[in-house]
């Protein structure tokens, strides 16, 4: 029996808390965002902690340190405090993430889509996007076979207003 679709989360991650900084209570986080100057005027933020509990706090202040950043949460003194944070996300709702240009797409929007052919042929579903120096790859379950698809724009085209990903039909390439 097929598994069933579940619903996308109203909430996007946009950073991942790693361990404390420091003995003041700064924390170090790891941008899961390719827009790294959303956290410039950042002055709250909503934790989601791995339980999946969410709550809003207060940011005085967020540093950048190399590939990852510091942040420090009001109210939060002691790297005791931000240990138990460790692997909280920082997340934002769906509807406030950074506008993209014409023709991209984040990776939640890629996964759970339908793909198929242009001709009709349903090949399977969209369930991961993987990055590469030279394009992304698109990771399709194709009944339990994984499939690896070059994200294109002459090979694929993303129809998110009917849920699925277009493949032009090319020989050898499924």
């Amino acid at each position: 029996m097929p598994k069933a679709k579940s619903e996308p989360s109203a909430f996007v991650a946009i950073g991942k808390i790693l361990r404390p900084r420091g003995v003041r209570g700064e924390a170090f986080f790891m941008p899961l965002t390719d827009f790294v100057e959303r956290f410039e005027d950042l002055d709250g933020v909503l934790l989601e902690r791995p339980d999946g509990s969410r709550n809003r706090l207060g940011v005085e202040n967020i540093r950048a340190y190399g590939n990852r950043m510091a942040i420090k949460f009001d109210g939060i003194e002691t790297p005791e405090t931000v240990a138990e944070l460790r692997g909280s996300l920082l997340v934002v709702r769906r509807e406030e993430v950074h506008p993209l240009p014409e023709g991209f797409h984040y990776v939640f929007e890629i996964v759970g889509l339908e793909v198929e052919t242009e001709a009709g042929e349903r090949i399977g579903r969209g369930v991961d996007v993987l990055p590469m120096p030279a394009n992304d790859v698109y990771v399709v379950d194709r009944d339990g076979k994984e499939v690896l698809l070059p994200a294109i724009q002459d090979l694929i085209r993303i129809d998110k207003s009917e849920g699925r990903l277009v493949i032009r039909d090319m020989e050898g390439l499924l």
